[in-house]
């Protein structure tokens, strides 16, 4: 962690009491001006009443019977009646409210309610403008070849809390809205980048387990759920998930409960789902600082309970893996471009393309457009958790893929160890820190700011927007930036 971590405690803390009293006047901003509609719109109807009287009474001394127009309902309220009384889409089930107040925890900055911690998003438009002007510019250097997506994963926090906690956290708390901010990313790609939406859909499904309790990242089935719409955008069949064999890892507790060492998470520790596709696959994984490919089977199911079960998928997060769908010989080949969101999200794609190359731009030495032209590679797809998305030290580094030359220090035809060499170093334990050079898997929530080594990921996210948020999301991010949050989890 930086020498400094007490200095930036006190000076993002000091931020955020500013965004809370920023939001707060903002609350009593909006109060006052409905203050002044509200008095205005009385004083005209007061002046329209006297209008309607001074001409029914010349009506009446003139002796007319004829109603006049002043008289007739207004299309206003006859409108507002309709509004009223029209038909809603179907009702998105809800999130059972317990009863229970949930409670802010200052040490870790995470908020706790139903045996479940949530990180919480303070995201605004400059931030998610910013990011949507680095995707177009990634689309201009890519060319018009190359079919670019870009898909923002929203967290938990906006699913998983009853809608009286969610009230609360956005009143007491002044989050962000990730529907708004979501929205924004969107509107500001331009044309011909092909936005994934995922939000209504991971809404539809937020009462099923696509959030981990324990951990920042959604689950195997939450990754589902957003690639089956990402077929969708694309043209794409979808693989339905029953034809899929479930596999399953008890007793997780990931980068939350490290972050705060919460009992209430201790006794209730997630499962890690992840889902064997069928067919055949071949499976090349380029780890830190290594130019040789190792041949690897697409999940690392020796992955053990513990902070670093989330490592089963992708092995991790490293710069390079390719998946190849031995059956399918199309030559239809993708890149994601990802944080560790996009563990769990990549392996879906495999079963609709020939090759599925996953790049972690956080390791990644390559420039992405000759490694695309080099492999033939004409999709690509950009995928980040909101957190990350709406973090400029994450920007900085997805920029870096453009600015490399050539198409990085990997041998693609080079396949010199197998599986077993990198599930036993030689120290006795086969945990998630053989998967990497520095995937150690120890999660490290740093400072009280959502900062936190989530080891295997170590992302390390700083976000400006009206408060200074940074996060280091460990899962070997080894990042020396002085800001720090998490890997897809903050900004």
């Amino acid at each position: 962690m930086p020498e400094n971590n007490e200095g930036r405690n006190y000076e993002e803390r000091y931020l955020r009491r500013e965004e809370r009293r920023r939001q707060e006047r903002l609350k009593r901003q909006k109060r006052n001006r409905m203050i002044i509609i509200g008095c205005a719109a009385a004083i005209l109807i007061i002046i329209i009443l006297i209008l309607i009287f001074s001409i029914r009474g010349c009506s009446s001394c003139s002796g007319s019977t004829k109603p006049t127009d002043a008289t007739q309902p207004t299309s206003a309220t006859q409108a507002a009646t309709q509004a009223a009384t029209e038909p809603t889409s179907p009702a998105v089930k809800e999130i059972a409210d317990n009863g229970k107040e949930g409670y802010f925890d200052d040490n870790s900055s995470l908020y706790f309610w139903d045996n479940k911690a949530f990180e919480l998003f303070y995201g605004g438009e400059s931030s998610a403008r910013e990011y949507a002007d680095a995707i177009n510019r990634y689309k201009k250097s890519l060319g018009n070849n190359i079919t670019v997506y870009d898909m923002v994963v929203p967290n938990h926090s906006e699913f998983g809390l009853c809608k009286r906690e969610a009230q609360k956290v956005s009143d007491e708390l002044g989050v962000s809205s990730q529907r708004e901010n979501t929205s924004t990313i969107y509107g500001a790609l331009s044309k011909d980048i092909k936005s994934v939406d995922i939000y209504n859909t991971i809404n539809e499904h937020k009462t099923e387990y696509i959030y981990f309790n324990t951990d920042h990242h959604w689950t195997g089935l939450g990754a589902y759920y957003a690639y089956a719409a990402f077929a969708k955008s694309a043209g794409l069949t979808p693989l339905q998930i029953s034809s899929a064999q479930k596999n399953s890892i008890d007793g997780f507790l990931g980068s939350l409960y490290t972050a705060s060492e919460a009992d209430v998470l201790e006794q209730n520790p997630d499962h890690v789902d992840y889902y064997t596709l069928p067919g055949n696959y071949s499976c090349k994984l380029f780890m830190q600082d290594s130019s040789e490919a190792i041949d690897v089977d697409m999940y690392y199911e020796s992955a053990e309970p513990g902070s670093g079960t989330y490592g089963v998928f992708c092995w991790g997060d490293n710069p390079l893996m390719i998946i190849d769908n031995v059956d399918n010989t199309s030559g239809k080949k993708i890149a994601i471009v990802k944080e560790s969101y996009g563990n769990a999200f990549a392996p879906y794609l495999s079963y609709n393309y020939d090759e599925v190359h996953i790049i972690d731009f956080r390791y990644f030495d390559g420039n992405l457009k000759d490694y695309c032209t080099e492999n033939g590679i004409s999709e690509v797809l950009f995928l980040n958790g909101i957190m990350s998305a709406n973090t400029g030290v994450q920007i900085s580094s997805m920029d870096s893929l453009f600015e490399n030359s050539g198409s990085g220090s990997y041998d693609l035809n080079s396949s010199s160890s197998s599986d077993s060499d990198v599930q036993d170093d030689g120290s006795g334990d086969s945990g998630e820190a053989d998967i990497s050079s520095e995937n150690d898997s120890t999660d490290e929530y740093a400072d009280s700011d959502n900062a936190y080594d989530d080891s295997g990921e170590n992302e390390d996210y700083s976000y400006d927007d009206g408060g200074d948020y940074s996060y280091d999301d460990g899962y070997s991010d080894d990042y020396s930036y002085d800001e720090s949050y998490d890997s897809e989890a903050e900004y």
